[in-house]
């Protein structure tokens, strides 16, 4: 037992002396309080400046303002596409332009003259232009707002006495903000909100004329790719 013991023991001091012999010094060779890692690893300061181009999909609330029919259709869904541009960066500092295109199924219904009658709005493809303004509170992380202008395509039928099918092309403003994370050096993840106020259209149908003006919530997740 002893001697099994004794064998054991000497193993033991034999590696740790072995290993302390095989590895540096750290407090030799590396100052009190210097990185743990290699700064030429980390991302630069411009790692969100140049072009890209990205997918984007997320859901949307969208809200319809009705005149003289009254009451509000809120409709909701789902939308996605593409999104791209171009941004330009000094040092924490960024300013950029960008678009998108998407496609959509964002609809719902509201009924009016006591029930007879029957509004389905439902969008099918939204765009916008706009502006980016943000700073990098990290080298990898960004916040942003932005702020532009956007448009809508909806089918906008009534059913019941006097309704017919109808559509419409709506444009307003947009504004927003969000946060990007450079994943690595071209490739990058995005959530971001919109809120867009479009102006209002009218359509006409055999019973009389509807006055639409819709405000859209959008919320969207991206990934982009960089050049």
């Amino acid at each position: 037992m002893c001697t099994r013991l004794t064998k054991a023991l000497s193993f033991l001091a034999a590696l740790a002396a072995s290993a302390t012999a095989s590895s540096p010094v750290l407090s030799a060779d590396m100052p009190l309080g210097a990185p743990l890692y290699d700064q030429e690893l980390l991302p630069p300061q411009d790692v969100f400046e140049g072009w890209w181009l990205g997918g984007t999909i997320g859901g949307a609330t969208v809200s319809y303002d009705l005149a003289p029919a009254g009451g509000t259709a809120d409709t909701s869904g789902i939308l996605g596409g593409i999104a791209g541009g171009y941004s330009w960066q000094n040092g924490p500092f960024l300013l950029g332009v960008e678009g998108d295109w998407m496609a959509a199924d964002i609809n719902g219904s509201h009924r009016f003259n006591s029930g007879s009658n029957q509004v389905s709005p439902a969008i099918d493809s939204m765009a916008d232009l706009r502006l980016r303004a943000g700073v990098a509170v990290r080298p990898q992380v960004l916040l942003f707002a932005t702020f532009g202008g956007a448009w809508a395509n909806a089918d906008l039928p009534v059913t019941g006495p006097g309704g017919a099918s109808g559509s419409a092309d709506f444009f307003g403003w947009s504004a927003g903000g969000g946060a990007e994370v450079a994943l690595s050096p071209n490739w990058s993840a995005r959530f971001d909100y919109q809120f867009t106020d479009f102006g209002s259209e009218t359509v006409n149908y055999p019973g009389g004329q509807i006055d639409y003006d819709p405000n859209a919530s959008t919320y969207r997740g991206s990934l982009n790719y960089r050049f």
